[in-house]
């Protein structure tokens, strides 16, 4: 079952990393680059970062590792969540895709990925 935590937490850090370029990125740029470009940049770096932890989550041995790595990453996807339209504000029309979807998908994954780190550092604390 720990496992299986890890491997979700990974595929929900490689969803947002590459969703955010992908399938939930943000309005196209065109000669004006616009806050919610620099929002969904950052979020892609954060996505990289989490994509990395939960690498590290799902080859690591030692427990106390694990737990520390569990530890980082709840902060890490928690202020992911946030980066577009609060840490980056979008911009002004509330009706754009990065209102409209980029910011919820950042979210709902961030949020899931938080919850598991969560979950997961609870089961280390069982073993």
């Amino acid at each position: 079952m720990k496992k299986i935590m890890d491997i979700v937490i990974l595929v929900l850090s490689v969803v947002l990393c590459v969703g955010v370029k992908l399938a939930f990125h943000a309005c196209e740029t065109g000669e004006n680059v616009m806050a919610c470009h620099w929002a969904e940049q950052a979020v892609f770096a954060m996505g990289i970062v989490l994509v990395v932890q939960s690498a590290a989550l799902l080859l690591c041995r030692e427990s106390g590792m694990r737990k520390g790595i569990c530890l980082a990453m709840i902060p890490t996807s928690a202020v992911t969540a946030f980066i577009p339209g609060f840490f980056i504000h979008l911009c002004m029309m509330k009706d754009m895709r990065c209102h409209t979807v980029m910011r919820p998908a950042v979210m709902i994954v961030a949020i899931l990925i938080t919850v598991c780190a969560i979950v997961r550092t609870v089961q280390q604390k069982v073993e």
